[in-house]
């Protein structure tokens, strides 16, 4: 595979930097997490936190975040299990971990000291508001620093509503794909010149390049751009409406003199195309409020299944807003492969959300399911030359479960 025999070292909690180091796993490398004994990765809970369904009994967010794992329980607070981060480290391509800076440094696993101990490392570190300046220590979940702290929440919803939350990870997962990449760069980088570097990147900056159109905007006139009501788009056919069965569709006809003529026909009301009010773009945004209103008695007089007939043979820009389980089910997702089945030991076949990114010589691939907590622990160990008296040692002292 494309990252076959690269091995990489997962210090990391929660699903950003997790989420990075599966993509890299789904890519061919080998991941090795590192746990706390006393419990594991906080996901490992998530079931019992409110943080999923109440009626779920497989932690399947693990299982998306932690594929293609082998996991080691090691108390890397103290000096013995230290001694084994540091005799991993030598023989790892790539360290990545969303640890706090100052945790790190305090344990002995900054860059300069991991890096010492190998030139040709990768090291990765996510943090929430960058590796320098004065929030490299804060506290921070995605809902912070990726969601608020970027701008991506004062813009969203209607303006006299409170603003919408984040869900599901979002900010984090599209994290660890930057982080991925990131990673991917100084592979190549390294295969260039020989040497390791560090790969720094946070949840508020992806999140600020997630917000990107609107914070150039910011960026070169100082103006904040408001939160804008659906009633109030400049452009009826750049909008989403709601249908007589209650599902909501949304265009996506920025062009709209491309799509104007078709669009009327496709709702049955060609007596617009040519209204002096409607008849050119220039001409609908300076009645747009007037056209959104038309279009939202029209739009609620047709039901979803009628509009997809008409809007597929119009061939024009939109969607329904899909339900996650029909998004799990769309034909589009499992004919690339977005959704795959692999096999897991207790669930049989389980259904999991593939890399996005296809290579066609080398595709990613869930060969293995996420481990128990320190299921790996005295096999990589014994990899390591530690023997099994020793491997008691560390039992005994508490170092491993």
């Amino acid at each position: 595979m494309a990252l076959s025999g690269i091995k990489v070292l997962e210090l990391g909690i929660w699903i950003a930097a997790p989420s990075a180091s599966a993509i890299l796993g789904d890519w061919g490398a080998e991941i090795i997490k590192i746990e706390n004994p006393d419990g594991g990765d906080p996901v490992r809970g998530i079931l019992h936190s409110g943080g999923v369904f109440l009626g779920a009994d497989f932690n399947q967010q693990w299982e998306l975040v932690n594929r293609n794992k082998k996991s080691l329980a090691l108390d890397i607070t103290k000096d013995e299990g230290k001694e084994v981060i540091y005799k991993i480290v030598p023989s790892v391509d790539v360290f990545i971990s969303n640890l706090r800076p100052s945790t790190l440094a305090r344990l002995g696993y900054d860059y300069d000291t991991l890096s010492n101990l190998n030139p040709r490392l990768i090291y990765c570190l996510i943090t929430g508001y960058g590796a320098v300046g004065p929030g490299k220590d804060w506290p921070a979940m995605d809902e912070t620093a990726y969601w608020a702290s970027s701008g991506i929440m004062s813009i969203l919803g209607e303006p006299d509503s409170p603003p919408p939350m984040l869900h599901g990870a979002i900010g984090d997962l599209t994290t660890g794909m930057f982080a991925a990449g990131g990673v991917a760069l100084a592979l190549y980088h390294r295969e260039r010149t020989g040497k390791g570097q560090r790969v720094d990147l946070s949840l508020l900056g992806s999140g600020a390049w997630t917000v990107a159109f609107d914070l150039q905007t910011a960026l070169y006139y100082n103006y904040d751009s408001p939160r804008e009501s659906r009633k109030d788009k400049v452009n009826p056919l750049f909008n989403s409406y709601q249908t007589k069965d209650k599902r909501w569709i949304m265009l996506a006809m920025p062009q709209s003199d491309l799509y104007w003529p078709r669009f009327c026909q496709a709702i049955g009301r060609t007596d617009l195309e040519a209204d002096p009010r409607f008849n050119s773009h220039e001409r609908r945004l300076e009645n747009s409020k007037l056209l959104t209103s038309i279009l939202d008695e029209v739009m609620a007089t047709r039901t979803l299944t009628e509009l997809t007939e008409k809007f597929s043979e119009a061939d024009l820009v939109w969607s329904p807003a899909q339900t996650l389980t029909e998004v799990a089910n769309d034909p589009n997702m499992i004919r690339n492969e977005y959704v795959v089945e692999y096999q897991h030991p207790s669930r049989g076949k389980v259904r999991g959300i593939s890399s996005p990114v296809k290579l066609s010589e080398k595709p990613a691939s869930i060969r293995s399911p996420a481990p128990e907590l320190g299921q790996h622990t005295e096999e990589i160990l014994l990899e390591l030359g530690y023997n099994w008296g020793q491997i008691q040692r560390l039992k005994d002292n508490n170092v491993i479960p």
